[in-house]
C-alpha cells in the first residue's frame, strides 16, 4: 500500500481506538437499557426495544453479540464500528464535492463534533443511523447515473437506515430524492426492497395486530404523555431547545471559555461557508434546504428536544460538514476550520471523559443500592431510574411507581415485606406522605452529557410496618 494510502488507514484506525477507549460501561439512558435487554429478549411490550422496534440495529447487536458474549459489549462495537463507516462514508462524499482537503476537514469536524461521538461510542440507534445516512451522502454527491455502488449505497443506505432510526425517515427519504437524473428509478427500487428486507420480519415476528396496537400506543404515549412534542411542550420555547441541541450539545459551544472560543470559530468559519457560497451563485441552496428543513420542522414539532438533543445529530453533521467545503479554495478558511476542529476535540475530551467516569443516576443508584447491607433486603421505587436494575443481579428489588400510592399498593402484593424502601425523586406525592422519608444521596451528573435527568434525590420511607 502506498503512502497515500496509509494515512487514511491508520487515522481510521486510531479514531476507532479512541471511540472504543471512551466507550462507557453502562447505557446512558432508559432506552439504551432496552436496546441491551433486547440482546436476550425482543420484546415491543416490555420496552425490549421501545415501537417501532428498530429491528436493523437488533439484528446489528445480536450479530456483533455473538462474538462478544456480551449485550453491552456488542453495543459499543456496534458503535465505533458505525463511527468508523460515517467517517469512511463522510470522507468520500466530501471528496466528491470538494476535492481531499474538503474532505480532510470534513471528516475531522464531523468526527470531532461533541453529539457524533457520544452517538459512535455508546448504546443507541444513532450511530448505525449516522453511518446509513453518510452512505446515502456519499450515493448522492457521485453524480453518474451508471455508478452503481453509487446507488446501492443511495439506496440501501436510506432504505436499512429507517430499520435503524425510523424517525430519521425525514432525512431518508430526501437524500433517494437525490439521486441523479436516470437512476431514481432504481435507488427508488432498491430502497423499497431495503424498506420490506426488516419490516415483513419485523411484522412477522411481532404480528401485525399486536405490533399495530403496541405502535399506536407508542404513538399516542409519545404525543400526549412523555414524548415532549408540540403537544406537551408547546411554545416559543421549543426554537431555544433546537438552537441548544445544534449548537452546545452537537457542537460544543457554551458560556464557559471553551463554548464562547467555539462560538467565535463557529461564526468564522459560516462567514468563510457563506462567502463561498455567495461566490458560487449559491447553486447548493435547494439541496441543503430540502435535506434539513423538512427534518429540522418534524423534530422541532414531533421529538423532545428538551431532554433529547440527539435528535439534531443530523442537522450537527451537515451544519459541520458544510463548514469544511470552502477550504478547497481558501487558507484562510483551512486555518478556521483548523481552529475550530481543535476547540471541538478539546470540548468532546472533556465530555467523553465525563461520561466515562460519571455513570447515570440510575447506574449511580443501582451502585448505591448495591453497597447497602443485605441489598436483597431493599426495595426500591422510582421511574426511568429503576430501569437500570433491569440488567442485574438486583432486578427483583426494584418497581416503577409514579406516586407514593402505587408504591404502598406495590408492597401489599410482595411475598415478602422488605425492611428498607428506597423511592426517588422521580415518584410524586412525597410531600403529602404522613410517613417521613429520610434523603440518603443525591445522584447527579453534567446536564452537558445528560439532559434528561442530571439529577435524582433518593429518600428512605419509613413506614411503620417496616422493620
Amino acid at each position: 500500500m502506498s503512502r497515500r494510502g496509509w494515512l487514511p488507514a491508520l487515522a481510521l484506525a486510531a479514531y476507532g481506538v479512541l471511540l472504543a477507549l471512551t466507550a462507557p460501561a453502562w447505557p446512558d439512558d432508559w432506552d439504551g437499557v432496552g436496546f441491551v435487554e433486547s440482546v436476550r429478549d425482543f420484546d415491543l411490550a416490555r420496552f425490549h426495544p421501545h415501537p417501532p422496534g428498530y429491528p436493523v440495529y437488533v439484528v446489528l447487536l445480536r450479530i456483533a453479540a455473538e462474538a462478544m458474549r456480551d449485550p453491552m459489549r456488542a453495543c459499543v462495537v456496534v458503535a465505533v464500528l458505525s463511527g468508523l463507516a460515517t467517517a469512511a462514508w463522510t470522507w468520500c462524499a466530501l471528496r466528491e464535492l470538494g476535492g481531499d482537503r474538503a474532505a480532510w476537514a470534513g471528516v475531522v469536524l464531523v468526527s470531532a463534533a461533541p453529539l457524533a461521538w457520544r452517538s459512535c461510542s455508546g448504546v443507541g440507534s444513532e450511530g448505525p443511523a449516522l453511518a446509513c445516512l453518510a452512505a446515502c451522502a456519499w450515493g448522492a454527491a457521485v453524480r453518474d447515473r451508471r455508478s452503481w455502488g453509487a446507488v446501492l449505497a443511495l439506496g440501501i443506505g436510506a432504505g436499512l437506515g429507517m430499520g435503524v432510526r425510523l424517525s430519521w425517515a425525514p432525512v431518508f427519504v430526501a437524500a433517494v430524492l437525490f439521486a441523479p437524473r436516470g437512476a431514481r428509478a432504481r435507488t427508488f427500487g432498491i430502497a423499497a426492497a431495503s424498506v420490506a428486507a426488516w419490516a415483513i420480519p419485523l411484522v412477522a415476528v411481532v404480528g401485525p395486530a399486536r405490533l399495530a396496537a403496541l405502535s399506536e400506543a407508542h404513538v399516542a404515549g409519545h404525543a400526549q404523555r412523555w414524548g415532549g412534542t408540540v403537544v406537551t411542550d408547546p411554545g416559543l420555547v421549543r426554537v431555544g431547545w433546537l438552537a441548544r441541541d445544534v449548537f452546545v450539545d452537537g457542537l460544543g459551544a457554551g458560556t464557559d471559555v471553551l463554548g464562547l472560543a467555539i462560538a467565535a470559530a463557529l461564526v468564522g468559519c459560516a462567514v468563510f461557508a457563506v462567502a463561498a457560497w455567495a461566490r458560487s451563485g449559491w447553486r447548493a441552496w435547494p439541496a441543503v434546504v430540502a435535506a434539513i428543513v423538512p427534518y429540522g420542522l418534524w423534530i422541532g414539532l414531533g421529538q423532545n428536544l428538551r431532554d433529547q438533543p440527539r435528535h439534531a445529530l443530523p442537522l450537527v453533521v451537515v451544519l459541520a460538514a458544510s463548514l469544511a467545503l470552502p477550504v478547497a479554495r481558501s487558507r484562510r478558511a483551512l486555518g478556521a476550520v483548523a481552529v475550530l476542529a481543535v476547540l471541538l476535540a478539546a470540548r468532546t475530551a472533556l465530555d467523553a471523559h465525563a461520561r466515562r467516569t460519571v455513570p447515570p443516576p440510575g447506574e449511580q443508584l443501582v451502585e448505591l443500592a448495591r453497597a447497602q447491607p443485605s441489598p436483597d433486603r431493599l426495595a426500591v421505587f422510582g421511574v426511568s431510574s429503576v430501569r437500570f436494575f433491569e440488567t442485574t443481579e438486583l432486578a427483583a428489588h426494584a418497581f416503577a411507581a409514579g406516586a407514593l400510592g402505587d408504591v404502598e399498593v406495590r408492597l401489599t402484593r410482595l411475598d415478602v415485606l422488605p425492611s428498607r424502601v428506597w423511592v426517588t425523586s422521580e415518584v410524586e406525592g412525597r410531600a403529602s406522605s404522613p410517613w417521613p422519608l429520610e434523603r440518603v444521596a443525591h445522584l447527579c451528573r453534567p446536564p452537558r452529557i445528560d439532559r434528561r435527568a442530571p439529577c435524582i434525590d433518593v429518600f428512605a420511607w419509613k413506614l411503620p410496618y417496616l422493620r
